[in-house]
């Protein structure tokens, strides 16, 4: 090789070098799909990338968390519904017994039976946590068998936490979601079957009053129903709209991150096409030689 020709053969062996690793690129992303394994590989579109994975991880959280929500929702819904058909039957026996067509006897065994089941729904738990218990999902929350309770006088039986649950939204905001166990609807219901399960032979005011706190229950109980609802369609509206925000923030991911296979397979090609030229004009200036010329 003539001295002149050095310089010449440094500059296309550099050039060939950038075009095989052109070519390497072009053969990855062909296979994979993406631009680059990693978000350096990106260039300027590396910041933007990484603040909408960061963003989508953040809206599958919020989401995972509602959903999560509106399970323990519908167990709620079901519990209370199941409570209001114990206690509606209460009100068909109490009102028999008020009309003296049924025996106090068998009027107490009924509500012993009806108070048991009620506690026993009111301590449901799901996924391990009470879902009347308020934040304080890991107590149980109701305990009639409490000493400080009393039929009538007190929420004492109520053993879990004073704040409801949670969902924090973006911004700050959250939704509040269920219902705790010392809600009046429920203590009007464990009031009267308590009264009426301690009691043999009830009188006409016992049996009265306890007509009232039933039919008092079951109206405040239609509207803890109402409110479970309406927290259940706050809630999946919520992750109706981050479903609809990770759809369209990964379309944007995906435009930043990931190439056409077709495009990918054109370049690859083309890059292949223009390395193996490099090198075989590389090789043609190797051969080159004075000698050729005396």
């Amino acid at each position: 090789m003539r001295v002149s020709t050095a310089g010449m053969n440094t500059q296309m062996i550099s050039q060939a070098l950038r075009v095989q690793s052109s070519y390497a690129e072009a053969l990855q992303q062909q296979s994979s799909g993406v631009k680059s394994s990693s978000l350096s590989g990106l260039d300027g579109q590396a910041g933007a990338a990484s603040g909408l994975t960061a963003d989508i991880s953040r809206s599958e959280h919020l989401s995972s968390q509602a959903e999560s929500a509106t399970s323990e929702l519908e167990v709620a819904y079901s519990a209370v519904g199941s409570i209001v058909d114990l206690v509606q039957d209460m009100l068909t026996d109490v009102t028999a017994a008020i009309g003296e067509s049924d025996d106090g006897t068998t009027l107490q065994a009924t509500a012993q039976s009806a108070l048991e089941n009620i506690v026993s729904l009111l301590n449901t738990q799901y996924a391990g946590s009470y879902v009347f218990s308020g934040g304080a999902t890991t107590t149980q929350p109701v305990d009639i068998d409490d000493t400080d309770y009393v039929a009538g006088t007190n929420t004492e039986y109520y053993q879990g936490g004073s704040n409801l649950r949670t969902v924090m939204l973006d911004g700050g905001a959250s939704v509040t979601f269920g219902v705790a166990a010392d809600a009046d609807a429920f203590a009007d219901a464990l009031e009267a079957l308590q009264t009426l399960a301690n009691t043999t032979d009830p009188d006409t005011a016992t049996l009265q009053s306890a007509f009232d706190l039933l039919t008092s229950s079951v109206s405040g109980l239609g509207v803890i129903q109402e409110n479970l609802s309406s927290q259940t369609d706050t809630l999946n509206a919520v992750i109706d709209s981050q479903t609809d925000f990770q759809l369209y923030a990964g379309e944007m991911l995906d435009s930043l991150t990931t190439v056409d296979v077709a495009t990918a397979s054109a370049a690859a090609s083309q890059r292949e096409t223009l390395l193996e030229a490099s090198f075989a004009a590389l090789s043609s200036l190797k051969s080159v030689s004075v000698l050729n010329y005396l």
